[in-house]
């Protein structure tokens, strides 16, 4: 199913389920990362390989964003950062958009170019507990500081309705309380089908554990790894939903919710 700017009113879409290396890079899955309009206002979060392309095959126009969140500098989560703020600013033409991301992303070895930053109306560093006050009366938080090899942070974006993004991270505890405001829609990135305690994702009894405490309308399992795709993710997400009573589904290429019903448009 195709976009437009009417279509696409009040959707999240994903442009990408791809976790880690194998998976992202082997193109098994897209990595494009998800879109947001939320009352209007659209948001990139983590535009990953191939992000400018996706976003065109499914109608969806760069130059319509206003903000882009990335959660860190790892090339699965911002290999098409570039790509997409210049489609955004139309190359420099217009000076507009905002790009939210963690200082290292801009710093030594910056993922986000600075002539590309250049193009931009603001670029913010996000810290830990920031919140913003967004055009449309919107609201975007960074409530905590997640575990992983680079500085990461995953989102709350509060409007009509609010949606949690937990990005890459090693569980730890107490992370729930930080996206407890999520009670619409959850974004969990689970790479893994079991705990590796020495690699810094989450897998499903981490994930299961945080759904069961937030209680989200609905939970949505993506970026997965080897392990997840071998084992059908939308058959453990089933799991997960008749075991915690939580609606619960896993990500597919080009998937698309509807924010007012919070429910899934199944065409694709």
């Amino acid at each position: 199913m195709k976009l437009n700017r009417e279509t696409a009113r009040n959707k999240l879409i994903f442009l990408g389920t791809a976790g880690a290396r194998y998976v992202a890079f082997g193109v098994l899955r897209q990595g494009g990362g998800f879109w947001i309009n939320l009352d209007g206002v659209n948001f990139h979060f983590d535009p990953g390989p191939g992000a400018l392309i996706y976003a065109h095959k499914k109608g969806l126009h760069p130059d319509w964003l206003s903000y882009v969140v990335l959660s860190h500098r790892h090339l699965d989560h911002c290999a098409d950062i570039n790509h997409i703020l210049e489609a955004m600013t139309l190359g420099g033409k217009r000076k507009k958009g905002v790009l939210f991301c963690p200082s290292d992303a801009v710093s030594y070895d910056p993922v986000v170019l600075k002539f590309t930053r250049g193009n931009l109306k603001e670029t913010v560093i996000v810290k830990e507990g920031d919140s913003f006050d967004l055009e449309g009366g919107l609201k975007l938080k960074f409530p905590v500081k997640h575990v992983h090899g680079v500085e990461t942070y995953g989102a709350v974006l509060k409007g009509r309705v609010t949606i949690g993004y937990i990005s890459d991270t090693k569980y730890f505890e107490g992370i729930e309380k930080h996206y407890v405001e999520a009670k619409d829609v959850l974004i969990i990135n689970n790479t893994f089908l079991k705990e590796k305690p020495h690699v810094p994702h989450l897998c499903i009894d981490d994930s299961k554990r945080i759904i069961s405490t937030i209680k989200p309308r609905l939970a949505i399992l993506t970026h997965f790894g080897m392990t997840m795709i071998r084992a059908k993710p939308w058959e453990i997400a089933d799991g997960i939903a008749q075991e915690t009573g939580i609606r619960t589904v896993a990500a597919w290429d080009n998937m698309v919710v509807d924010l007012e019903t919070v429910d899934i448009v199944r065409q694709r």
